[in-house]
């Protein structure tokens, strides 16, 4: 339809033009949308004044259609009555109004052609809408995850983020220090433990070593 070409070769002059400016997409985006979203608007406005005037044309012809009859009627009594001129100017003015019908049913074709164009219009539209939509989202996303980034990047080049690494490898080295110093304490106390055992396998060699002394010296008395 003319409506919607007109409508699209607005749009995409506006697109060329942002285009030529070298503007963001999101604000391209957002632009588009709104054409698309205001042409869907006349569209459908549109729609809704063609649906109006066709159901004035269906008012219109269901009374053309009575009065057709009651000429008929007219044209008939004339008939019983010997009337031959009533009867012919009534059926002149049935003519004239089923004549004005068929001029009303064109009209109605012409209407339903247009709303259907109308509809597909529309609808393609509407497709064209959420695909903006989607596309709207898929950038606010994007820019988001790169705005974090940037922030990350900013902060790790910065010289208070190297300062702080700093202060925390100082206190990493400070932890495993005093993990050293508990180690040392462990190693002492292992030390120790092991003495206290030589000195318990000490004793007990000496204690079978004199067991074995006085047996020796007994079989040496009894010989």
């Amino acid at each position: 339809m003319a409506l919607i070409e007109r409508i699209e070769n607005v749009i995409k002059a506006e697109l060329n033009a942002l285009l030529d400016k070298a503007e963001d997409p999101k604000k391209l985006a957002s632009v588009t949308l709104n054409d698309l979203q205001e042409c869907l608007a006349e569209c459908r406005a549109t729609a809704a004044g063609l649906i109006c005037e066709q159901k004035a044309i269906l008012r219109h012809r269901e009374q053309s259609e009575k009065q057709i009859e009651q000429w008929q009627e007219k044209a008939e009594h004339a008939l019983t009555k010997g009337r031959d001129d009533l009867a012919k100017a009534a059926l002149f003015e049935k003519q004239k109004m089923a004549q004005a019908m068929e001029s009303k049913a064109s009209e109605l074709v012409r209407i339903d052609e247009a709303l259907a164009k109308l509809n597909e219009d529309a609808g393609t539209l509407q497709a064209k809408i959420e695909q903006l939509k989607t596309l709207q989202s898929q950038l606010q996303r994007r820019e988001n995850t790169a705005s974090v980034r940037l922030k990350a990047k900013q902060v790790q080049s910065t010289e208070q983020a190297h300062a702080a690494m700093e202060k925390f490898e100082f206190l990493v080295s400070k932890v495993e220090r005093l993990e050293s110093e508990v180690e040392s304490y462990d190693l002492g106390a292992q030390s120790t433990q092991a003495q206290f055992a030589k000195l318990e396998q000490d004793e007990k060699m000496e204690q079978e070593l004199a067991a074995l002394k006085e047996k020796v010296s007994k079989k040496k008395a009894s010989a």
